[in-house]
């Protein structure tokens, strides 16, 4: 495991106050995590990439768990699960500088804050792992979805005309949100610049 997933569990607070854990999932979670699909709303599963009420779905995913192309990030309250972040990479190839997130909250913890908490971990991590960019792909009727990415820097990048189905077959319009990191570092690194450029003389010419 590497050093930027020893910080986990984690304490966190929503927007009420109220404490959750955020953990890495584990092969015992599988029916932690079933049940957590279980409850979503219809009209969340029907914008999902995989059949996640479909059990033989999440116990491959809790058998086949690999920190290097996928970090699932739980939040978790006592036993029951309440949202599920992921960062997909790949290590090798003309990808492997793009992260790819991917958030789930349940729907009785929307508007308390989860959604954007979840969003900040997982791409923090992405940065802790020197990714250059991160994408977030949705279709263009989430908005909350959308609220939460642009609340975190993400841009449109991207709509794909009809490019996904929903489980009803009807099409939809594919979003590809990104956060270009190499931006994003240069940005914090003029804003020092600047904050400090009456103070600090040549501190910053070596």
């Amino acid at each position: 495991m590497g050093t930027e997933l020893k910080n986990y569990p984690k304490k966190v607070f929503l927007r009420n106050g109220q404490e959750v854990t955020l953990r890495l999932m584990t092969m015992q979670d599988e029916a932690a995590l079933l049940e957590f699909f279980k409850r979503l709303p219809e009209d969340d599963l029907m914008f999902l990439k995989e059949d996640i009420a479909d059990p033989a779905v999440i116990h491959r995913w809790a058998q086949t768990l690999d920190y290097d192309h996928v970090i699932p990030i739980l939040a978790v309250i006592e036993d029951r699960v309440i949202g599920d972040a992921t960062l997909h990479r790949e290590t090798y190839g003309w990808s492997q500088h793009v992260g790819e997130i991917r958030v789930v909250t349940c729907k009785d913890f929307r508007r308390k804050g989860l959604g954007l908490l979840l969003a900040k971990e997982i791409f923090f991590l992405a940065l802790s792992l020197k990714l250059e960019k991160v994408i977030a792909e949705m279709m263009d009727t989430q908005t909350a979805a959308i609220e939460v990415f642009n609340a975190i820097g993400f841009e449109k990048e991207a709509i794909l005309k009809n490019h996904v189905k929903d489980t009803h077959g009807n099409r939809h319009n594919l979003l590809i949100m990104s956060q270009d990191v190499k931006k994003l570092w240069k940005k914090m690194d003029d804003l020092i610049r600047e904050s400090f450029a009456d103070l600090s003389g040549d501190y910053f010419s070596s």
